[in-house]
């Protein structure tokens, strides 16, 4: 028997992003789940937590910080690995990820 597929969860305000990185996770037999700001984003958690969550920093509205923070101090996110993606070559936005739980 084979293993259900690892759940990827994609946040990102950036289509294109988005859409890149469903279609190279899926051709490695990832299953994909994409939201396009952090408010879908919790609510896609709260409906179905993936394995993983690829979440970019800078978005409109409630930013990549802000959404690691919640999933973080949830009981039921709390340990779900969290990749954060950011254009930003800065040492103060790893800190600041790495802070926010990721």
């Amino acid at each position: 028997m084979t293993q259900p597929a690892a759940t990827i969860l994609i946040v990102d305000d950036d289509v294109h992003v988005r859409d890149l990185l469903e279609v190279l996770l899926q051709n490695q037999g990832y299953e994909t789940l994409t939201a396009e700001s952090g408010e879908q984003a919790l609510a896609m958690v709260d409906a179905r937590a993936p394995d993983l969550i690829l979440l970019d920093i800078m978005m409109p509205g409630m930013d990549g910080y802000e959404v690691a923070s919640v999933l973080k101090a949830g009981k039921g996110t709390a340990n779900i690995p969290i990749i954060m993606l950011s254009a930003l070559d800065e040492q103060g936005a790893r800190l600041s990820g790495l802070e926010a739980g990721a």
